[in-house]
C-alpha cells in the first residue's frame, strides 16, 4: 500500500506529516483492500480542508472534510474512511456467505 501526502496553499511540517503518516497506519488492517491512499490537505482562510481518497479493489472511496484544526481534521477524514472500509469489508464477507449458502452439494 502506497501512502501519498499533498499540502495545498501551506508548507508541510514534519510534525503534520508524521501524525498524518501515524494516523494512516491504522488502515494498516484493511492493507488486503487498500491498493493506493492519498491525502490532500489544503488550508483556506482560517479553515482546513482534509480530503483522503483510497483506491480499493473494483472501486474507490472517498471522503473530505473541513475542520478550523488540521490535526482534528485528520482524525476526523481517517475515521469516515475506516466506517467505509468496515462496511466495504462487510458486503465482500456477506457475498462470500450467501454464496457458500446457495452452493449446491
Amino acid at each position: 500500500m502506497k501512502f501519498t501526502i499533498t499540502a495545498r496553499n501551506f508548507d508541510l511540517s514534519d510534525a503534520i506529516r508524521e501524525y498524518a503518516t501515524k494516523r494512516l497506519e491504522k488502515l494498516k488492517h484493511f492493507e488486503h483492500y487498500i491498493i493506493d491512499a492519498h491525502m490532500i490537505m489544503e488550508k483556506d482562510k482560517g479553515t482546513s480542508i482534509i480530503e483522503l481518497t483510497l483506491s480499493v479493489k473494483h472501486s474507490s472511496i472517498a471522503s473530505r472534510v473541513n475542520n478550523p484544526d488540521i490535526y482534528l481534521g485528520i482524525n476526523d477524514v481517517v475515521r469516515k474512511v475506516e466506517r467505509q472500509l468496515d462496511k466495504y469489508e462487510g458486503k465482500f464477507r456477506e457475498r462470500k456467505r450467501l454464496a457458500q449458502k446457495t452452493r449446491r452439494k
